[in-house]
């Protein structure tokens, strides 16, 4: 039984908390498109390696529903040399800018500048880069192409991240690949994390601008075949920003990166993963968690690896990020569970504004899923309790989780849930359990059958810290919504991609069903529909204490769950847990995509690079079609 209660959550509960990053509310709302045609390019020599500007894959419902009946077998057609993703940057924004003007230097050394000297490419014979004293902008200076900035979280996965912020060096470049700099940063140390934001800024105006050198170095590479080669998908941009923590700690680097505001298309963004669960990690093919335990490891061969690995073997991805709104009814609230810490797991924490407490509404950020019910519950009561120790936070997630499973019992979602609504239109409808008969069932619009104790709203194929795909694995469950039409209607859905604009939402009936899907019995999973943005759950009005008493037997409001008596429902997401006292509502809106960085070679391929693959395949298709 504690292999099953310990499963109710995502394992990276049990390492140390992480940091993320509070929103910035000045920041524009609405989805950032991709700007991919107007990105400057990589000052290309080779033309005949010319690749298309990536683009967004818009599918209409009339094509989606032509396109369902390939579900599950594109995934399968689709080889890792079949596809290549087009990864091209088209031409520099402003031509007619020119590039600052050098600074003046008079050292007697330097006066060989004025002579007439071309330098020839880039590591062409001594693989090295030609530095100077000079660090200016002309063609025998050794810069970098390529700027690796990694965000650290120093206190996730049992401080696996404090060595890397306590090197005595703050960027450096590896001697198998010059041209890229790296840059290592301490999420949480305001001081540290805004140097690298400015510098970030400085080297994304220095792209908008062409003032970088050339990423590739073909020449080189014809002439010493053996040499380490960057993956062609690298050397489309200049900006590589990397977390180094949990899934905490990836919205805490791109929260960071749109409160000052940085152009996320100028950038890939990709993780180094600490503790144990990382779903985000695991989703783009890097693993679960480092292969060692040491990050550096003798003469820092285990980070060169593992750097030398992810810029050799890449692949560029979309994700969506979601935004997701939470607010309360007056006299409500919302607010993060457990007590305040200073130990690196919260967004507010790094925050720089220091809103914490309670609020009648939150704002936050999404790339991998959210539970409304049994995981934030069990979570809500393990972050009372969290300890500093990876032991002792297993003991506390085990007994918390026991209490649930054998005293207590988990209130139906949907004495909680009222509607869902897609741009202010009803397309589902929640029946009060607490009340019988049909008369508040609105007829002609799906309706919930189920009492479920579990809503799962999933954007990406992969849960619980395992390769789970509860969405793609189920092959029944749709008795869970009668009269299904529009988003609930299986004809209209088409397979689950983390870059599509629509999120998955299912359910999990009963523990029963909890402790199935656990055991690999996944044939049978509640799927409730595929909603695009925006749409919103709404939550039922709090009706007065003494109206309930009044209702109810007597023995009916002892047994009763506290949660439920108290009106309050606990949701995780992404791997943070929050209460809402007399919940009002949550709207979701995808607020951008970003290109992340996922595996792909002989042995592994990241299910976002094979969805890229698909969205890319299926764009080439209808635009074959249409002409």
């Amino acid at each position: 039984m504690p292999g099953v209660l310990s499963n109710l959550l995502p394992n990276s509960l049990f390492s140390k908390k992480e940091a993320t990053v509070k929103p910035d509310p000045s920041s524009p709302d609405g989805f950032v498109n991709n700007k991919s045609d107007n990105l400057p390019q990589s000052n290309r020599r080779d033309k005949e390696r010319e690749i298309k500007p990536l683009q967004k894959t818009h599918v209409s419902n009339e094509e989606s529903s032509s396109l369902s009946s390939s579900s599950s077998s594109e995934h399968q057609d689709i080889s890792a040399s079949h596809l290549t993703i087009d990864t091209k940057l088209p031409p520099k924004l402003r031509d007619e800018i020119p590039p600052p003007s050098s600074p003046v230097v008079n050292h007697p050394n330097l006066l060989e500048e004025k002579k007439k000297f071309i330098r020839p490419s880039m590591l062409n014979e001594t693989s090295r880069l030609n530095t100077s004293v000079r660090f200016q902008d002309s063609k025998t200076e050794g810069r970098p192409s390529i700027y690796l900035f990694i965000f650290v979280n120093p206190l996730s996965g049992d401080c696996k991240g404090k060595d890397l912020v306590e090197l005595p060096i703050q960027h450096f470049r590896l001697r198998r690949f010059p041209q890229v700099q790296v840059e290592i940063h301490n999420i949480l140390d305001e001081k540290d994390r805004n140097l690298g934001v400015e510098s970030i800024q400085l080297v994304e105006q220095m792209a908008k601008n062409n003032q970088l050198p050339s990423i590739e170095d073909e020449v080189l590479e014809q002439q010493d075949p053996d040499v380490c080669k960057i993956s062609k998908t690298v050397k489309t941009r200049h900006i590589h920003v990397w977390s180094a923590g949990g899934d905490g700690t990836v919205m805490s680097a791109f929260e960071l990166l749109v409160h000052h505001h940085i152009d996320l298309d100028y950038m890939f963004f990709s993780c180094i993963p600490f503790g144990t669960g990382n779903d985000f990690s695991q989703v783009l093919g890097w693993g679960r968690t480092i292969k060692h335990p040491n990050i550096l490891g003798k003469r820092l061969q285990n980070l060169e690896a593992l750097i030398t690995e992810r810029l050799e073997k890449s692949e560029a991805a979309r994700l969506d990020i979601w935004q997701v709104e939470m607010s309360a009814y007056h006299g409500g609230y919302v607010r993060l569970a457990g007590p305040q810490r200073k130990d690196g797991h919260d967004v507010l924490e790094i925050d720089a504004r220091k809103q914490q407490g309670t609020y009648p509404h939150m704002v936050r950020k999404m790339c991998n899923y959210m539970s409304i019910g049994v995981q934030g519950y069990v979570g809500s009561g393990f972050e009372k309790h969290r300890a500093y120790n990876r032991f002792m936070n297993m003991l506390i997630y085990t007994s918390e989780s026991a209490k649930w499973v054998f005293w207590r019992r988990f209130p139906s979602v949907t004495s909680f849930i009222e509607k869902i609504k897609f741009r202010d239109e009803t397309v589902l409808v929640v029946p009060d359990p607490d009340k019988k008969g049909t008369d508040h069932v609105q007829s002609g619009i799906p309706t919930m059958t189920t009492q479920p104790i579990d809503f799962i709203i999933q954007n990406i194929p992969h849960i619980w810290g395992r390769e789970v795909d509860l969405w793609g694995d189920a092959k029944y469950g749709l008795e869970a919504v009668e009269g299904r039409a529009g988003h609930t209607d299986a004809e209209t859905w088409t397979p689950q991609l983390a870059n599509d604009g629509k999120i998955e939402i299912f359910t999990i009936e009963n523990m029963v069903s909890y402790i199935k899907k656990l055991a690999n019995v996944r044939e049978h999973v509640s799927r409730v529909g595929q909603f695009e943005t925006p749409f919103e759950i709404v939550f039922r009005e709090p009706s007065s204490s003494s109206s309930n008493r009044q209702n109810k037997k007597w023995w009916q409001h002892m047994t009763e769950n506290k949660y439920k008596q108290r009106n309050e429902i606990c949701i995780m997401c992404d791997g943070e847990f929050y209460i809402l006292k007399d919940p009002k509502s949550l709207k979701f809106k995808r607020f951008a995509q970003v290109w992340t960085l996922g595996r792909l070679d002989e042995h592994v391929r990241g299910r976002l690079v094979q969805d890229e693959q698909v969205s890319q395949k299926r764009q080439r298709e209808q635009q074959h079609v249409g002409t």
